[in-house]
């Protein structure tokens, strides 16, 4: 299973592209605690059409930690770090949802869960609210 060559998983899923990517729109800590989303514009048309969302492990206070710590510290636990003022936040590499077509509030129209947070391989399960499969 896993993505193909254009970086769509098995279900249609898109690969994250990265915050590297032109596509990169930013990210933020979700009022759920314990959250973070990372935004994305795949068409390159001025609106967010893709958002992952991953569960922060742990944080760190920003006065305490550069960024070149930061870095270290998600490179040896194989984490993902956003670094922000007062706060380092460490999140799982792997996001926890994936979510196509997301409208002016931050809200999408599909989303898959993947509970093992292992990447796009196929055991991701589309997720609905009215009937969550966790």
């Amino acid at each position: 299973m896993g993505t193909d060559d254009l970086g769509l998983s098995s279900l249609g899923i898109p690969k994250e592209p990265g915050w590297g990517d032109p596509s990169y729109r930013g990210w933020e800590s979700l009022s759920v605690p314990g959250l973070i989303s990372t935004f994305y514009d795949l068409d390159l048309d001025g609106k967010l059409d893709y958002m992952v969302i991953r569960k922060v492990i742990r944080k760190a206070s920003a006065e305490e930690t550069t960024i070149e710590q930061a870095i270290e510290i998600a490179k040896f636990d194989n984490l993902s770090v956003y670094f922000s003022h007062p706060v380092v936040f460490f999140a799982n590499r792997n996001p926890l949802f994936y979510c196509k077509g997301v409208d002016s509030r931050r809200n999408c129209n599909n989303r898959w869960v993947d509970i093992a947070e292992d990447g796009l391989n196929g055991n991701e399960e589309l997720y609905m609210l009215s009937t969550p499969s966790l």
